[in-house]
């Protein structure tokens, strides 16, 4: 009898829990779909896929596939899919047949630049610069803020797949956008895990459970100095104006920016030997909205790229050594916040007692999927290693980047 009772309580429990689970995706809307040049069919990389008045959202991925999970109290609002270049998509949700697959098509945008433009000296595109400077305390919020990320790795050594993780991050910004030196905003911003799910086991090693979050967090260009905003080495670089395009209704001046000479308080890289790149500014309040940076360095930290190597210690000489990152930030009310990073590095090594050569590849993401700026939670200090259990239920309501096309 007892067993009998035990029975019919475990089931009872089960059904509860799959009823609750199921209840909780019922109150979702998901929309897959893919995002398209309307003039190429090229999928549109990193698109911004959100909610109007809503930082609910979620990005394109390299191929323009995406999927994005939005509670069902927002169908009646809008949605907006919106890239550097392109004219900004609206629809509303409740138009939209989450049964079949949304395919959108971007038009592309963009405006000729005046042959006077294009000659004018690299001082008149600096002082653009130093315009948007001065503007970051106006377009970007100068108090405490959560952040919540979607974080992904995946590193591969001589082209195979190494491992793969991805991440549920709240991070707390106790200064939010008040500029600062590479020390103290590590100091200001602490973040945890909240779920993480993983194709190794971290518990191997500390190293394995270590992430490539505080990276990408320097690739923060507006948060961070040692970067083209910085105003005290403007002088270093060469600017040209490549062209004007359009950014969700808005005007962007597209500025080319090269490095002279690369150095540790310019780059925050202790090796870079090279240092360019293009940076996208709103003509009309001089909002920085986009950055792509392309750098090489002559060895690097596993530390990371502000730290010394001791080369005699190093098995591995270094060959070659390149990376990249954009980043991408979004108005939502008044101010712009981080919407997405992307980092990417390509390594070329040689084994300095039988001159074995060995490639690694790294990229990192992160989507900030929510902004909260009121009743902000403190997070006191950085996690820097995760060992969280895998929650299936967690990822089946959360919004993630798609993997790639093989």
């Amino acid at each position: 009898m007892k067993k009998n009772i035990f029975l019919i309580t475990l089931i009872l429990v089960f059904f509860n829990i799959n009823f609750c689970f199921s209840e909780n995706l019922s109150k979702i809307i998901i929309i897959k779909g893919k995002v398209l040049d309307e003039e190429t069919g090229e999928g549109v990389a990193y698109a911004n896929i959100g909610v109007v008045d809503t930082y609910i959202g979620n990005a394109s991925n390299f191929d323009g596939d995406f999927e994005v999970k939005i509670p069902k109290t927002y169908k009646d609002k809008t949605l907006q899919i919106s890239a550097v270049g392109y004219k900004t998509f609206y629809k509303k949700i409740s138009e939209i047949d989450e049964k079949n697959f949304f395919t959108v098509k971007l038009f592309p945008k963009s405006y000729k630049i005046e042959s006077v433009e294009i000659v004018s000296k690299s001082k008149v595109y600096m002082k653009m610069l130093k315009t948007a400077i001065k503007k970051l305390n106006e377009n970007y919020l100068q108090t405490a803020f959560n952040y919540d990320i979607y974080y992904k790795e995946e590193k591969k050594i001589n082209d195979k797949i190494d491992r793969v993780r991805q991440a549920a991050v709240k991070l707390y910004d106790a200064n939010g956008y008040t500029r600062g030196n590479s020390y103290r905003v590590f100091k200001e911003r602490s973040y945890k895990f909240l779920q993480v799910k993983k194709n190794f086991d971290s518990k191997s090693s500390l190293i394995s459970g270590t992430t490539k979050l505080d990276d990408l967090l320097e690739m923060d260009i507006v948060r961070i100095r040692a970067n083209v905003l910085d105003s005290n080495h403007l002088e270093k670089y060469d600017f040209k104006l490549l062209k004007k395009t359009t950014y969700e209704g808005d005007t962007i001046w597209v500025i080319d920016y090269n490095l002279k000479e690369p150095s540790l308080n310019r780059t925050g890289d202790y090796y870079a030997t090279e240092y360019k790149g293009k940076i996208y500014i709103n003509q009309k309040d001089f909002a920085v909205v986009k950055n792509e940076t392309f750098a090489k360095s002559s060895n690097y930290s596993k530390l990371g790229r502000s730290f010394y190597v001791n080369e005699k210690r190093q098995n591995w000489k270094p060959i070659s050594i390149e990376y990249d990152f954009t980043v991408i930030y979004k108005k939502h009310k008044k101010n712009y916040y981080l919407s997405y990073v992307n980092y990417n590095r390509h390594h070329i090594f040689e084994n300095k007692k039988n001159s074995e050569k060995k490639t690694e590849n790294l990229q990192t993401e992160m989507i900030i999927n929510k902004i909260t700026t009121t009743n902000v939670q403190v997070i006191k200090k950085r996690s820097y290693y995760e060992n969280i259990k895998y929650n299936k239920k967690f990822w089946k309501n959360y919004n993630y980047l798609l993997d790639k096309k093989k």
